[in-house]
């Protein structure tokens, strides 16, 4: 009778369990120390973002049970944005206009990536990484071309993977380079 709830508490601990991962992931040290990337609050989004671009466009492929699934990964995003923003004492009215804007850029990163990501070179990925980048200030030492490189690697790891281990909430992200 309740089989629906059970199932989509399930479906919950296994977004939360998929963007655990995808937040480890984004915090490898080699995107800040060598790549670039300023190890601010914005930086940090702006991993976790490309990241859950990735796991997102993976769960495409897996119909409605990726869809589904994807839908509560996108929730626990817009959760831990939340408890965040609140975390760095964002004013109450404040914080639901700062997530919209949060989830804004999200979509416009999966719009930018994805678009990329079906593009043959590396040149065009890692101009849209650049772009979506640029107001961080980070310029020049911005090694846009090695994160495109490592993001195409991740996308056909992904792409790789079999269904089951991703719908259950498991990624196996490919180390970055050091």
């Amino acid at each position: 009778m309740l089989a629906w709830l059970k199932t989509m508490t399930d479906r919950r601990q296994t977004a939360r369990s998929l963007y655990g991962s995808i937040v480890t992931q984004a915090r490898e040290p080699v995107f800040y120390a060598a790549w670039g990337v300023p190890d601010t609050v914005q930086g940090r989004f702006e991993m976790i973002a490309l990241h859950l671009v990735l796991v997102l466009r993976r769960l495409a492929a897996e119909g409605r049970a990726g869809e589904r699934l994807a839908r509560a990964l996108t929730e626990a995003f817009v959760v831990d944005l939340d408890d965040a923003m609140r975390e760095m004492t964002f004013g109450d009215l404040a914080v639901p206009r700062e997530v919209k804007r949060a989830a804004a850029a999200l979509f416009d990163r999966h719009r930018a990536y994805l678009a990329a990501l079906g593009a043959a070179d590396d040149t065009t990925l890692a101009q849209a990484i650049g772009t979506q980048l640029a107001y961080l200030g980070a310029g020049a030492g911005l090694d846009a071309h090695a994160i495109a490189v490592y993001v195409r690697r991740c996308a056909s790891a992904l792409d790789g993977e079999p269904a089951a281990p991703i719908l259950g909430g498991g990624v196996a992200w490919p180390p970055p380079p050091a």
